[in-house]
């Protein structure tokens, strides 16, 4: 066999590993699901629905307690119990986010993702540990923990983490709204590096389930 040929040969199973890779990689993050066999559409975290406003409650917890990685960070349902994996929701509804933040702060690696984007009136309701209610457009970078971000949709939003000096039951609570687009599929995630590997993306960052999932829009 010439040179020339075994090159070819080479390269071509080199692109293959690379595509083949990529598939498994783009499916271990967008459809592999963190408990059971398959996802399920679960209600445990839409608190009211009517045909144009949805009220959805989640819970960032450090370490969510149950199912393959119990140890890992992740979004939950109010009873700490379900993973959030896939959200049903109406087309061209307002959807009310609720979320309870138990994590501590860390300052976002990209300052951009601490503005509020995409929402209702450009803000969120902010309301620390024992603390009252602020409108936030722009959250300070030392209070920062998360975000909750829907990039189809050009929603991103930052989670205030919980003070160093607060109880371990303590939370923030982050309440905002946005509408849904017509039907269709898209993902939402924290967009801020807090697994581990390489750069912080390993881990919870990328297996759907903990801190991402699907809106299922219909």
């Amino acid at each position: 066999m010439n040179t020339s040929r075994r090159r070819a040969i080479f390269t071509a199973a080199g692109v293959l590993a690379v595509l083949t890779a990529t598939a498994l990689y783009v499916w271990g993050i967008m459809y592999k699901p963190a408990y059971g066999s398959s996802p399920v559409v679960n209600p445990w975290a839409v608190v009211s629905s009517t045909p144009n406003h949805v009220t959805v409650r989640l819970d960032i917890l450090p370490a969510i307690g149950y199912g393959q990685h119990s140890d890992w960070i992740g979004y939950t349902a109010p009873d700490h119990q379900h993973s959030p994996n896939i959200l049903k929701l109406p087309a061209h509804a307002l959807v009310t986010m609720e979320i309870h933040n138990y994590d501590s702060r860390t300052d976002l690696r990209n300052h951009f993702f601490t503005l509020v984007q995409g929402v209702v009136g450009g803000s969120e309701q902010v309301t620390p540990y024992k603390g009252t209610p602020t409108t936030v457009k722009v959250m300070n970078p030392n209070l920062t923990s998360h975000t909750f971000t829907i990039p189809d949709l050009g929603v991103s939003v930052p989670m205030e983490g919980v003070g160093d000096t607060a109880p371990a039951t303590a939370y923030v609570t982050m309440k905002f709204t946005f509408r849904t687009p017509g039907p269709g599929k898209y993902r939402w995630q924290c967009i801020v590096p807090c697994g581990f590997g390489l750069y912080g993306f390993g881990g919870p960052m990328q297996t759907f389930g903990y801190m991402d999932g699907l809106l299922v829009v219909h």
